[in-house]
């Protein structure tokens, strides 16, 4: 999606080692007079990782640590300790994430995306601690050298933090609606929500890294999207309803607490 060529990594292929492409580059060189110019021997071409500009990572960092502040003193802590099974979940969001976002087969280009998996996140557990969740995530990646340390926010941004959020809103937009039933929690929230999700960090992405995204492309990884995020909260919603920290009986069912 990026210009940039690295190892597999961020949302937008933002790796931590140079990948040498074995690409000839001609190089004129000067002949001696009257003879016609000559080229040098063709040279492997080294075009390596290129991090985010500095400027950008800057920005980044100061917009995200408010944020992740807000997060850490909002977060519903005495809410997760209370159930053991709801931190066994947060450990097991934790350590699926890196695994989720790993798998991201090279395109043409050497484009690497990958799916998100934050919107089922953030129904479950709330935007504070699913905002958390995906920086321990990233922690990982970071750690076994599929991030790089300086790519770390704009990976974050777009693959956590405005999932999340976007995910936050649709779920607010939801609530706010006068009639509601359990479709509109599991459909609209977490199909087309977690599609609005992605369509909104592939747009950010798109802006920031000017990556000439083809449309084509973001449709068919928007319906993925949806249908792996939809599914998880459908039968998490069902059978396990006491887990899911964004859903209401009374609000989608009718049902008094």
């Amino acid at each position: 999606m990026t210009d940039e060529l690295g190892s597999r990594g961020g949302f937008f292929g933002f790796g931590r080692s140079p990948l040498a492409l074995d690409c000839t580059l001609a190089l004129p060189v000067a002949g001696r007079p009257g003879n016609p110019e000559t080229t040098a021997p063709p040279e492997p071409m080294n075009v390596g990782f290129t991090a985010p500009e500095p400027e950008l990572t800057q920005v980044l960092v100061w917009l995200l640590a408010p944020l992740l502040l807000l997060a850490l003193l909002r977060a519903p802590w005495r809410a997760l300790v209370a159930r053991q099974e709801r931190m066994t979940a947060l450990g097991v969001s934790i350590a699926t994430l890196p695994l989720l976002w790993s798998m991201s087969p090279p395109l043409p280009g050497d484009i690497h995306l990958h799916l998100l998996g934050m919107t089922t996140v953030t129904l479950v557990f709330g935007w504070q601690l699913a905002l958390l969740a995906g920086l321990l995530a990233g922690g990982v990646l970071v750690f076994v050298g599929n991030w790089a340390l300086p790519a770390l926010p704009i990976n974050y941004l777009l693959t956590v933090a405005v999932p999340v959020l976007v995910s936050a809103v649709v779920l607010g937009s939801a609530n706010r609606l006068r009639r509601t039933n359990l479709f509109v929690y599991m459909l609209g929230v977490g199909f087309f929500g977690s599609m609005a999700a992605i369509g909104a960090t592939l747009a950010v992405g798109n802006h920031l890294l000017d990556t000439g995204l083809d449309h084509a492309l973001v449709m068919l990884l928007t319906f993925p999207e949806g249908f792996v995020n939809g599914a998880i909260i459908s039968a998490l919603t069902v059978f396990y309803p006491e887990l899911v920290r964004t859903y209401d009986d009374e609000r989608y069912l009718g049902k008094p607490r």
